[in-house]
Formats: C-alpha cells, sequence, structure tokens
C-alpha cells in the first residue's frame, strides 16, 4: 500500500513543479533556437519534446567538442532564473518511487484480493455451521437445510444479510474489517493510475506508449543534469581563478 501512495505522490510532485516545467520550457526553447538558427526558410517549432530525450541533452556537443546542450542549459538557467537549478528539491518522492514496479503493485492486490474471497465465503460457512438461521428469499428453512453446498446462498445473499452474518463471528468481522481496507487499497490504485496517464498527457507524451511509472521516475531521477550544473560550477570558479 505504501508503493502505491509513493507513485501517487511522485506523480503529484511532477506534475505541481512549477520549477520543472519551466525548465522543461527553456530546454524547449534553447533546442528550438538552434535548431531553426541560419534556416532562410520558415523551420517550423517544436512543440514538444519526448521525455527520453532529457537523456541525450549531453551528447551534443558544441565546437570545442567539450560544451555539451544540457551545459548550455545550465548557464542559461543560472544567469536568469537561478532559482530553478533546484528543481530536484520539488521532487522528493521521485527517486523513491523509481524503484517500484506497478505491476507488482497491481498483481500483488489481486493476489489479496483472490485470499480475501476465500476468507470471506469460509466466514460465511462458518457462520451457517455455528447455526446462524439465513432465510433465502421464496424458500423454507428446511430446503435450504437440504441444500449443503452453501454457494448457491452465499451468492443469492443481500449485502445486508452477508455482513450481518458476517459479524456473527471472529473471522466474519476480520473478513469485513480486510474488506474494507482492500477496497480502499483498490481506489488508491485506481487514483494512482489515473494520475500517471495524466502525468503522460501532461509531458505530451503518446497516448499508446508503454512507459510504466518506475520507468519515468528513473528517467526524471537519473537526468544528469546536476553533473552538468557541477562541470558549469567548476568552469566559472576557474575563471575566476585566471
Amino acid at each position: 500500500s505504501l508503493d502505491v501512495f509513493s507513485i501517487e505522490k511522485a506523480c503529484d510532485e511532477l506534475s505541481n513543479s512549477v520549477r520543472l516545467r519551466k525548465l522543461f520550457g527553456i530546454v524547449l526553447n534553447i533546442g528550438n533556437r538552434l535548431n531553426t538558427a541560419g534556416q532562410t526558410g520558415q523551420k517550423r517549432k517544436a512543440g514538444a519534446f519526448t521525455i527520453k530525450s532529457l537523456l541525450k541533452l549531453n551528447q551534443a556537443k558544441a565546437f570545442d567538442n567539450k560544451t555539451t546542450f544540457l551545459h548550455y542549459v545550465v548557464l542559461v538557467v543560472q544567469r536568469n532564473s537561478e532559482a530553478l537549478l533546484d528543481f530536484k528539491d520539488d521532487l522528493p518522492s521521485v527517486s523513491k518511487a523509481d524503484k517500484i514496479y506497478w505491476d507488482q503493485c497491481v498483481s500483488e492486490l489481486e493476489e489479496v484480493e483472490t485470499q480475501l474471497e476465500n476468507v470471506r465465503k469460509l466466514a460465511l460457512h462458518e457462520a451457517k455451521a455455528n447455526k446462524v438461521v439465513y432465510q433465502l428469499p421464496g424458500k423454507s428453512k428446511r430446503g435450504e437445510e437440504d441444500n449443503d453446498s452453501d454457494d448457491l446462498s452465499i451468492e443469492s445473499m443481500s449485502l445486508e444479510d452477508e455482513v450481518a452474518l458476517l459479524r456473527s463471528t471472529k473471522v466474519g468481522m476480520f473478513a469485513l474489517s480486510a474488506i474494507r481496507k482492500v477496497s480502499q487499497l483498490r481506489e488508491r490504485v485506481d487514483t494512482a493510475k489515473d494520475k500517471f496517464v495524466a502525468l503522460l498527457e501532461y509531458f505530451g507524451e503518446s497516448g499508446d506508449t508503454k512507459m510504466q511509472p518506475h520507468e519515468l521516475f528513473e528517467i526524471i531521477t537519473t537526468w544528469n543534469f546536476d553533473v552538468a550544473r557541477g562541470d558549469v560550477e567548476k568552469l566559472e570558479k576557474a575563471k575566476v581563478r585566471y
């Protein structure tokens, strides 16, 4: 359950970070300027870039074969919007959520739901074995006693009757409590899934992408912005000494 909350929180942090949004805007703006520089015609500017391309920004190098696109981004940010340099302060949960696998979370929840359904049925059978009276609609008590399978009667119960029957035993009370908690967890899983889908749309990723939450979080976590920032700061200090 904590894993699901971590994923949801990471999605919220990425969606709500103003600094990250502004930083991505700078990356896009610089990319468009470099891409259209020297063009005689009206070359169309890009409206977005893929999240995965963040990891490639340190590959494009200037004429000195040292300064990269990412270095230039850091320089621009440093001189115009220095507060954006610490954008990762807005994302404390992302570095934890990149190690959580969504499919595993869902699989574990489904396993719990399956086991809980078995407990529910066992609790209902135990309550009947303890001679808790339950009358099927339109059937006599004797007719019900002749039916030893209990499956039909269990499936035919109203929610109110089932709850009353479960409350008659300790295992039934446990089942009711567990059902409530698992139901709440299922709602959180669905909410986290919706938030991740919305996050992909927010970043302009294709609707048919198969990117998993941990993959997106890992890109943000491993983006070597801080490395480029360190390179730029060392270069600036060297210039001052010189």
